[in-house]
């Protein structure tokens, strides 16, 4: 999918409820309250969609998942009006 910008504006109200949903799932994720054939659902559709990098191997699927939706809450924070400018990936925890 090519990147560019939507034709139509997100509402304050969307995107601060989606940062929150991004969030937590990604906290989810982390813990391991979400199961594993749900996590490679999640990242193989991000993976399509060019978010999230494939994994070198079996363990990185969650550490991927993880920063592709914490790169997205970022992208939405600079929507947002956050921050002044689009927010550099920053690795995630491990």
């Amino acid at each position: 999918m090519p990147d560019t910008n939507c034709p139509h504006p997100l509402s304050k109200r969307d995107a601060s409820a989606l940062i929150g949903v991004l969030a937590n799932l990604e906290g989810l994720v982390w813990t391991t309250g979400v199961d594993d054939h749900a996590v490679q659902k999640l990242l193989t559709r991000l993976e399509s969609d060019g978010i999230a990098a494939p994994p070198g191997d079996s363990t990185e699927v969650r550490y991927n998942l993880r920063q592709a939706l914490n790169d997205l809450n970022q992208q939405l924070r600079y929507a947002l009006g956050e921050y002044d400018s689009p927010h550099n990936s920053a690795p995630v925890p491990r």
